[in-house]
């Protein structure tokens, strides 16, 4: 089991909320608006600290093997983490606000190292397993990279493309009106981006999957016309900038 698990499981829920246009921080509560102003071009650890001389020490700590902070404001909660960042989650709409302004283009994003697990077990606590790795090279090249992990796990894998045509091209159709060009942080929640078609080396086999980005999770998914016995995913690449 992996540590993206959890990223994974907010990206699948985001899935499931509203697909209205991604929240401009200028509808987020004034005093949130303050705050993002002023911790706008900071690091992490100004940002931090930044948090804590305006709201005092964190009220909960929800991280495990590293730091998410919480703190309670009127109208909801606001998290630090040091990873992607400070964000708002107003608690009468579930609306979360990004106090970190990026640009996420959509073609910098699509050829990314994406994790592939099984899918959460109801059985074994939701728990999944790490399978492996997908990786893009230079020429349109694709790569699995299996993690030979978890092989007990894997009664479901008989007809995962990647682990039986590991190597070979990949070709990238967006979904318009979005080009790689689009800032992923303009699109609605649940969009999909492109669908990619995978060809195995030997051309023999050729497989068709779409991505979704999640701006609540600033997370890119996998996914098919059908239930894939895989979950993957990767995070945006530029969470402070």
């Amino acid at each position: 089991m992996r540590s993206a698990l959890l990223a994974i499981v907010l990206a699948l829920a985001a899935h499931a909320m509203s697909r209205a246009q991604a929240p401009a921080i200028s509808d987020a509560p004034k005093a949130v608006q303050d705050l993002a102003a002023e911790i706008r071009g900071k690091s992490s650890d100004e940002t931090r600290a930044a948090i804590i001389a305006r709201l005092g020490p964190a009220k909960r700590n929800a991280g495990s093997g590293f730091r998410i902070e919480h703190w309670d404001l009127p109208g909801g909660v606001l998290t630090f983490h040091p990873g992607t960042g400070p964000t708002f989650a107003e608690r009468k709409t579930g609306i979360n606000f990004h106090l970190i302004k990026t640009r996420n283009p959509a073609g910098a994003n699509i050829f990314s190292d994406y994790e592939m697990t099984t899918v959460p077990d109801p059985k074994n606590h939701g728990n999944t397993f790490w399978i492996g790795n997908l990786k893009f090279g230079r020429g349109h090249g694709y790569h699995f990279v299996d993690s030979g992990q978890n092989t007990s796990f894997r009664s479901a894998q008989d007809q995962n493309f990647f682990m039986l045509h590991p190597a070979g091209t990949v070709e990238v159709r967006y979904v318009a009106p979005t080009t790689a060009d689009t800032l992923l942080e303009s699109l609605a929640e649940g969009t999909t981006v492109a669908h990619l078609v995978f060809t195995s080396a030997d051309k023999k086999a050729q497989a068709t999957f779409s991505i979704t980005s999640s701006e609540r999770s600033r997370w890119l998914a996998f996914g098919a016309a059908k239930p894939l016995p895989f979950v993957m995913g990767t995070g945006w690449e530029n969470f402070w900038r």
